[in-house]
């Protein structure tokens, strides 16, 4: 008997935990009473045990399409149990089954924050164990999710935008998560495809972390539309923030299409030791062409103990077209970051905007300085600041070898702290440049190997990858010491050259700076020795220019006497004739011939004072804002009966129609051999510059006396004129109707795409 009652006692248990789940089920779009959601969360926190929120809502608040529109006039109840709150239970409702790319939800649930704004989430949950899945949350709230308690995940959700995923309803923050401690913190997406959630629209952060640790981004679409390749709405200020002493938190494998300050930022303080981020597309979509980059950095760190990639494929993030740099480790409050490993990741096309400055692929910040730009190697590597400075490897060659299954080999040096060994990582980039001047990136992970220095502080480098490079392709490297702090991307050896042009007869003093200038070193300028050359350290050289042709661009090549080499693109232009080095236009025609956006008309002339032609400005515009190596697609139907495919501008006026630029100029035609006037240039600049559905402000003051606000082109020349890009023709006036000579011409161009 006594056995008996002990197995009837057991089950009755059994039954009674069994029956403390419990399923309550909205069933209309009220903001109160029987069936609404604000009761079913009441009810869920009072019931015993772990509960779920069902939907099976119709009725009023419920459109055509199945789409059920829940509009809180207050702040709902706290979740504080157990929940799961499934939107995916709703009739007619499904969950994402892409992989990845583009999300095919359809999700019929709304909570909208239409009537009470900013001042209530649309969820707050703190009940540990809880799930949000499934739901449209939008319209103003102050967060769409707000999470103050452990072990809670956001999965298949749409943050920000409607229920098709295509129109933004931005909240302030997306998803937040605020000072709690658990095991498992916040999840944000997760593994499966059913999973991942389109967070877009806000207007503070997309996904905010503070003081949280071991929570995880993953797998989620941030700031584009539920396609995956288009921005939505517009940038908050991160797409990602997570807070100092976040220890364990993990982004892995999301789209990151942009915050109006950075795409991911780690905050400061010591993040603890493990904030790993892996597998992102950080500025671009999946299939790293999309350019939706973020419009300073696409990563900012402030704090340590940070991974950004990996050497295995699946660690490594793709981080492309950002404004700033890739990668920026900042230093704050007399404080710099260490041990941040920066590796395997496929860094290319940054600094977007040079108006930012020297911005990199990997920027490493001088101690107590937040200033970007290329940190000088020094001997011995004593200097401090974000990860120590660590002084990046000097790349000499890149030999492929075109056999069965092709390899690289890469030699170099690396100057360093003294008997160390350090870990190197080496990278291909593109044998075109967009900008020939451009500091070097990290395109393609070819491998890694590692080196140890002798006590000089010095390694050679030797080392094979399975990796066949492309003729032309340049390699660069990247050196992570002991404690894992990883340098900036190698460069050439030749920076920079001051002054950059000057007499065709010859320049003394001129003074070049870069790394690993030896004693005895010899340099050349367009193939012609250089004289008086004096090597006054590690990193500058002074020469004296050869006598070169007026009007020719040369390269500057640095040889030392153990063989190493390297060369400054564009290093050193021979002053025009018409152009010398005391005329109005000469740093503007410098820096657009130094960029291969044109060259001169001949005989040693730029030919400074002739029109700019229609034909001709449709390639300046295309070069200045995509660089040299941009082609267009070849002509097959002709745009403008006046341009046929025959003509070698086709293709580029053709690109402008496409991109909404020119619509011609009268009659159907283009007019190619027609000089372009000011006011023609200022719609042609904006247009290129901002892409062809750019609208400028409406002319409100008229500071040209022949440019009144009823003019038809006063906004886009007002426009120009508050970017500084013009200040007139003189006399109070813009001159509208004057061809823009080539003079004015690189002027424009030069100013408009902020070309260095």
């Amino acid at each position: 008997m006594r056995r008996f009652l002990a197995l009837f006692f057991g089950v009755s248990a059994g039954l009674a935990a069994t029956a403390s789940a419990a399923t309550f089920t909205v069933t209309n779009t009220n903001d109160s009473g029987v069936g609404s959601l604000r009761d079913s969360i009441t009810q869920a926190n009072t019931a015993v045990g772990a509960d779920t929120i069902a939907f099976n809502v119709s009725g009023a608040g419920c459109s055509g399409g199945g789409v059920c529109t829940i509009t809180p006039a207050s702040q709902l109840p706290e979740v504080t149990g157990t929940t799961l709150i499934d939107g995916f239970s709703q009739p007619g409702s499904s969950a994402n089954t892409n992989a990845s790319g583009a999300i095919n939800a359809a999700p019929k649930i709304v909570i909208s924050g239409a009537t009470v704004g900013v001042t209530a989430s649309g969820l707050v949950v703190s009940g540990a164990g809880s799930t949000v899945r499934g739901l449209v949350i939008n319209g103003g709230f102050a967060g769409g999710v707000r999470v103050t308690g452990a072990d809670v995940s956001v999965r298949g959700c749409f943050i920000g935008t409607d229920a098709t995923g295509t129109t933004a309803s931005g909240n302030a923050q997306g998803v937040s998560g605020e000072g709690f401690s658990g095991v498992t913190g916040l999840l944000v997406g997760g593994p499966a495809p059913g999973d991942r959630n389109l967070i877009a629209g806000q207007t503070a952060n997309h996904v905010s972390m503070n003081v949280i640790p071991n929570g995880k981004i993953e797998g989620n679409l941030l700031g584009t539309d539920k396609t995956g390749a288009a921005t939505l709405g517009t940038f908050p200020n991160d797409a990602i923030i997570i807070y100092p002493d976040a220890s364990g938190n993990s982004v892995l494998r999301n789209v990151i299409a942009g915050g109006s300050i950075e795409g991911i930022n780690i905050g400061s303080g010591d993040a603890g030791g493990a904030v790993a981020i892996q597998g992102n597309f950080v500025g671009t979509d999946v299939g790293g062409t999309v350019h939706f980059g973020n419009p300073t950095t696409g990563i900012r760190i402030f704090a340590s103990d940070v991974i950004v990639g990996g050497p295995d494929p699946e660690e490594g993030n793709v981080i492309a077209f950002n404004a700033g740099a890739g990668v920026f480790v900042y230093p704050q409050g007399g404080t710099s970051p260490v041990r941040c490993t920066i590796r395997g990741n496929s860094i290319y096309s940054n600094h977007q905007n040079p108006a930012f400055g020297e911005m990199l692929g990997i920027d490493l910040g001088e101690n107590q300085s937040p200033l970007g730009g290329l940190t000088e190697n020094d001997l011995g590597d004593a200097d401090i600041g974000s990860n120590g400075l660590q002084n990046f490897p000097i790349i000499t060659s890149a030999t492929p070898s075109l056999g069965e299954g092709g390899s690289t080999t890469i030699t170099g040096r690396l100057n360093s702290a003294p008997g160390t060994t350090y870990t190197l990582d080496f990278y291909s980039n593109p044998a075109c440049v967009g900008r020939p001047q451009a500091l070097l990136e990290g395109e393609t992970y070819l491998g890694s190997d590692q080196v140890t220095t002798d006590g000089s502080g010095n390694a050679n480098i030797n080392t094979v990858v399975p990796v066949a490079i492309a003729a032309g392709e340049k390699v660069t490297a990247t050196a992570t010491d002991p404690s894992g702090s990883t340098s900036e991307f190698s460069q050439r050896i030749v920076v920079t050259s001051n002054p950059s042009s000057g007499n065709p007869a010859g320049v003394a003093g001129v003074v070049l700076t870069g790394f690993h200038f030896l004693s005895g070193a010899g340099v050349s300028v367009g193939g012609a020795a250089a004289s008086s050359v004096v090597v006054n350290d590690y990193d500058t050289i002074t020469i004296t220019t050869p006598t070169l042709p007026p009007g020719s661009l040369s390269d500057i090549t640095v040889t030392n006497t153990e063989g190493s080499a390297g060369t400054l693109p564009n290093g050193w232009i021979a002053d025009f004739l018409d152009v010398p080095g005391n005329h109005i236009f000469y740093p503007f025609v410098t820096t657009l011939v130094r960029n291969e956006i044109t060259v001169g008309t001949g005989g040693g002339n730029y030919g400074v004072n002739q029109s700019t032609l229609r034909q001709q400005m449709a390639v300046f515009l295309l070069k200045a804002k995509y660089g040299i190596c941009y082609v267009p697609p070849p002509c097959t139907v002709p745009a403008f009966p006046d341009v046929p495919c025959s003509s070698g501008f086709a293709p580029w006026i053709n690109q402008l129609v496409v991109e909404g630029i020119t619509g011609g100029c009268a009659g159907g035609n283009f007019c190619p051999t027609n000089p372009v006037n000011r006011q023609q240039m200022a719609v042609f600049l904006l247009k290129t510059f901002e892409g062809g559905g750019y609208t400028p402000p409406d002319c409100t003051v008229a500071s040209f006396g022949d440019v009144p606000c009823s003019h038809p082109f006063a906004d886009w020349i007002y426009a120009l004129v508050a970017r500084n890009i013009t200040s007139g023709c003189g006399g109070g006036n813009y001159c509208p109707l004057t061809n823009a000579n080539r003079g004015q011409m690189a002027t424009f161009l030069v100013k408009t795409f902020n070309l260095q």
